[in-house]
């Protein structure tokens, strides 16, 4: 298990030139291990500029990214390494695919780790199998794919590294609803069996609060707010005003509470609320 450890963080976009804009503004927080955490805020808040961070992506101008006490920049020739530890499934999936076919980009880091042809062969059909995309589709070429399927394919590709550290933004953009619920299903169940520290970029209040322990809600390039599901969407007023919202069934509690009834205005989850509901009828 892995803790990442954000210290001053601080990037810049289009630096020393007149576009100058601070994405990443001072940052520091740790992501607990072994656990699942969320990332949240509005488009333009520095989400996926302090994801590419966490495995050497982008580098920052100032500050420090640590896993376990160790800063991963300090030994720049090794940063490959890190980038094993660290699996990155990147917003737009069709910039992660870029082999012949399906089964190489798959077999890419595998490939580049050292392993032997049989564990390669056995972790590239493992690893499409978790994220439901079909063996048929491994000897095509990636650009022969729906949107979907390329998402698939990229989650695949850095499953089968078996990273430390899982960061996964918009992991279910393009996905149907089935779809969209067995990769999340799956992802849970991976880090539940592996302990395995996971992070989720995701717009879906919904999906953050069935799937997350924790949530770092940004604004701006800052942090806005760190904890664990319940304070957070405690906070429905704050969230609001950094264009945000809470789960559905949330707003609906909240405004239960607003009318006089003693409920739950924190519960997140419709298990939680039928629970909060259920007391309060009898």
């Amino acid at each position: 298990m892995s803790e990442i450890r954000l210290e001053n963080l601080t990037y810049l976009h289009g630096k020393d030139t007149p576009y100058q804009i601070t994405a990443l503004d001072d940052i520091s927080v740790t992501i607990p291990h072994g656990m699942i955490t969320g990332l949240i805020g509005h488009t333009g808040s520095g989400k996926t500029t302090l994801v590419q961070m966490l495995n050497g992506l982008l580098k920052p101008d100032s500050g420090r990214v640590l896993i376990d006490g160790e800063d991963i920049w300090a030994k720049p020739k090794e940063i490959k390494k890190i980038r094993f530890r660290v699996g990155l499934v990147m917003q737009y999936p069709e910039y992660q695919l870029f082999e012949e076919t399906i089964y190489k980009d798959i077999a890419f880091g595998p490939k580049n780790m050292g392993l032997s042809d049989d564990e390669i062969n056995k972790r590239v059909l493992e690893a499409a199998d978790f994220a439901g995309l079909d063996r048929d589709l491994l000897d095509k070429s990636p650009f022969d794919l729906s949107g979907g399927q390329k998402r698939r394919a990229a989650i695949a590709g850095i499953m089968a590294m078996k990273p430390e550290i899982l960061v996964l933004d918009e992991p279910a953009a393009g996905l149907d609803p089935r779809g969209r619920d067995s990769i999340f299903n799956n992802i849970v169940k991976y880090q539940k069996e592996s302990g395995t520290t996971v992070v989720i970029v995701s717009h879906s209040m919904e999906d953050m609060a069935r799937l997350c322990d924790n949530l770092i809600v940004m604004a701006d390039g800052k942090i806005m707010t760190f904890g664990d599901r319940s304070s957070v969407f405690s906070q429905a007023e704050a969230l609001r005003g950094v264009g945000l919202d809470v789960p559905q069934i949330t707003n609906l509690m909240i405004k239960l509470k607003e009318r006089g009834f003693d409920v739950d205005s924190s519960a997140y989850t419709v298990s939680d609320a039928y629970e909060n509901l259920k007391k309060l009828l009898r």
